[in-house]
């Protein structure tokens, strides 16, 4: 009689097990999923900022909010385009407004942002 009881819960307790496993698997490929479809979107976004090869780019003031310090110079490149003018003195400072040094401008420090100040 207690065998039976034994293996009735043994039955019960695998079935639900098995039960959360596939859940986890479920839960886990529909992440997995999401992931790679917010990737392939990045990935889409990025090529369409970098086709934009118009020399007013940097007026945007929504990508100089995607700036960050410690950024990378090719980063900045990607998200800014290429500066009119770099001088290089102390440090490295990339000029995007072609008479002002008062904005529009960004300071690296051994290839890193070290400050900004967007346009006007």
């Amino acid at each position: 009689m207690q065998t039976r009881y034994i293996l009735l819960w043994l039955l019960f307790n695998l079935q639900l097990n098995t039960t959360v496993v596939a859940d986890e698997h479920s839960v886990k490929y529909s992440l997995e999923k999401r992931v790679t479809t917010l990737e392939l979107k990045i990935v889409e976004l990025e090529k369409k900022l970098s086709l934009l090869a118009d020399d007013n780019r940097w007026k945007d003031p929504s990508l100089w909010t995607r700036l960050k310090k410690g950024m990378s110079e090719q980063t900045v490149l990607t998200i800014i385009g290429e500066p009119v003018r770099k001088e290089q003195a102390i440090f490295n400072s990339w000029y995007y407004h072609k008479t002002s040094k008062l904005h529009s401008f960004i300071w690296f420090d051994e290839g890193q942002i070290l400050g900004w100040e967007p346009p006007r």
